[in-house]
């Protein structure tokens, strides 16, 4: 099964188990990194608030999956 991990998206780094989840349940990258940001709790500061970081965290492993997918 493959590991999804996050940073800066709680107190410690965490593992995205609900992309992990779809993944091993044979979603598409695109499905499964839509579920990346679920259960986290990402602190707001001056360089970016709580939903722009979740809305990151999806983006960047939709990317990281697509990727990976191609080779």
């Amino acid at each position: 099964m493959p590991s999804v991990g996050l940073v800066n998206m709680g107190p410690a780094p965490l593992r995205a188990a609900a992309t992990e989840q779809a993944l091993a349940e044979g979603a598409a990258p695109a499905e499964a990194a839509a579920l990346a940001a679920d259960g986290t709790s990402p602190a707001a500061d001056n360089n970016a608030s709580a939903a722009y970081r979740q809305h990151l965290a999806r983006v960047l492993v939709r990317r990281a999956l697509e990727e990976a997918s191609s080779r």
